[in-house]
């Protein structure tokens, strides 16, 4: 009598492989994709027809009253460019950029002397954001 070899199995494929590559992917997409900071609710930024296109920023809310505030919280010019200072790691002498969302209905000499506050307070290069509108 003959005995014969039981048949060969093909070992079943794993499905920890492949949610080991899905797992891999999502930390690689939480890591390397960019958050932007929400806008002030407070603010309605001014509108130009001509500007260059970009994200929103990381930026100096500056309210119709003329209230300045940093993600929410109210901040004054010179605590605003001492955080800006100690996020960018920068040096008391290395240049200092603020970006200022103004809400449109600010009065301009008010801006005006916010950006005398920003630049007294050690910014150098100082930027309105402002909101594209289609003519």
């Amino acid at each position: 009598m003959h005995l014969a070899r039981p048949p060969k199995r093909n070992p079943q494929e794993s499905t920890i492989t492949l949610i080991n590559v899905v797992f891999l992917m999502l930390i690689f997409f939480l890591i390397a994709g960019t958050l932007t900071p929400p806008l002030d609710k407070d603010v309605t930024l001014i509108s130009t027809l001509q500007s260059e296109q970009a994200e929103p920023p990381d930026a100096l809310f500056v309210t119709a009253d003329g209230i300045m505030r940093s993600r929410g919280d109210e901040v004054t010019a010179p605590g605003y460019v001492a955080a800006v200072r100690q996020k960018e790691l920068l040096l008391p002498e290395d240049p200092v950029t603020v970006k200022i969302a103004a809400d449109r209905d600010l009065p301009a000499e008010r801006l005006i002397a916010i950006v005398g506050e920003l630049r007294d307070a050690g910014a150098t290069r100082i930027t309105v954001v402002t909101e594209r509108t289609m003519p």
